[in-house]
């Protein structure tokens, strides 16, 4: 079989990865530890796993004790559309803070198997809609196409002790899925809004954030105190937040489009947000999955759409990641089963889709969620087997 010629790194590079994504630590009993999970790039890895505070979610909404009623949610819009795009203020910045030469590789690799998996489960699921001819909130390529987008998100495990270079660039390609992703779901929310010109909301978008950016930079330089600073960066993450949503575009890729621009912006702007931004990331999450969990909706239709979803999922990561192995030289199969943890900005970005179709329909939100759970259940039971299997 021809060999691409940037297949089958080398030691060397794959240590360069390792050295440039994780602390070198030791395990001195060499057993296998849980590890933490980073839901998104640019996060810090957390030991609590999410689908609680989905789970949180759901008691308090109105399936259980509707103390977060359909009224409340509502409400909670401009926090989620704020919540968004801070999510994506830490995605630019976690990628814009990485120059190492060897992550355009684990880039490559995680762009070509988002895509890839994306496109599986949005094919199936489609093929499936027009069988079923289900009663969907829009038409259903759009729908197919968002599904397959957000249920592709994948978690990151924190991995600090385990110096194997392949664990690190498994973790690393898990971390870099949520740039694609963020993109193609800019475009589905687009597409979701039923605007003339989706491309036209997006270069707009685009413009705005930069536009943003710019502002921010230069009042964070010149910021006297730190409470004038906060108001600030306050007031630019809500910018970030809240334009986007009034065009029917994404906070998520305005965010990442601000994040990566105050990175390669002159001074300390990058420094500065991700300082005062650090502290909103344990309520900022959990807020998101909360109203997320109180989205769900019960009903016999999330049944046919879970299950299918679930399995084209596992495909979809198992097909990606033999195309993704070729060009980090990783272990196809324990890359693809690092790749099966659920991660947050699939849920974010059907959340995103739903607060633009704005009906009381939350079905996409309720099956990624559904879908997230089985997945999280079924990477449990995968990562403990032992990786001399996969081999």
């Amino acid at each position: 079989m021809t060999q691409l010629p940037f297949t089958n790194l080398s030691n060397k590079k794959l240590s360069g990865i390792a050295t440039s994504t994780a602390t070198q630590m030791s395990n001195p009993r060499g057993g296998v530890v849980l590890p933490k999970r980073i839901v998104a790039l640019g996060l810090r890895a957390s030991a609590m796993p999410s689908m609680i505070y989905v789970l949180v979610g759901f008691i308090l909404g109105p399936q259980s004790l509707d103390i977060l009623s359909s009224e409340i949610l509502g409400h909670l819009d401009p926090a989620v559309s704020i919540g968004l795009a801070a999510l994506g203020v830490f995605v630019g910045l976690g990628l814009g803070s990485h120059h190492a030469r060897t992550t355009r590789w684990a880039l490559l690799a995680a762009t070509i198997g988002a895509v890839i998996t994306a496109a599986v489960i949005a094919i199936a699921m489609y093929s499936l809609f027009q069988f079923l001819e289900l009663d969907l909130p829009s038409s259903t390529a759009i729908f197919a196409f968002s599904i397959g987008i957000c249920g592709c998100a994948s978690a990151a495990a924190s991995l600090g002790y385990d110096i194997r270079p392949h664990r690190h660039i498994a973790a690393r390609i898990a971390e870099l899925e949520d740039v694609p992703l963020i993109i193609l779901g800019g475009l589905a929310v687009t597409l979701a809004s039923a605007g003339i010109d989706p491309f036209g909301q997006m270069r707009l978008a685009i413009i705005a954030s930069l536009a943003i950016s710019i502002a921010g930079w230069l009042l964070f330089e010149r910021a006297r105190s730190d409470a004038e600073r906060a108001v600030f960066v306050t007031g630019a993450i809500a910018l970030l937040g809240g334009l986007p949503a009034f065009i029917g575009a994404s906070p998520l890729v305005s965010g990442v489009v601000a994040g990566l621009a105050w990175v390669y912006m002159p001074g300390s702007a990058d420094r500065i947000i991700a300082s005062d931004l650090r502290k909103l990331q344990q309520p900022l999450v959990p807020l998101l999955l909360i109203v997320a969990g109180a989205s769900i909706q019960l009903s016999p239709l999330l049944l046919w759409i879970t299950v299918p979803l679930v399995l084209f999922r596992l495909s979809g990561k198992l097909i990606a990641s033999t195309a993704a192995a070729r060009i980090v030289g990783a272990p196809a199969a324990f890359l693809g089963t690092v790749l099966v943890p659920p991660g947050a900005i699939g849920i974010a970005i059907a959340l995103n889709i739903q607060q633009v179709l704005g009906t009381g329909d939350t079905i996409l939100v309720s099956s990624i969620i559904m879908a997230a759970i089985a997945s999280e259940i079924l990477a449990v039971a995968l990562l403990t087997v032992k990786e001399e299997w996969f081999n």
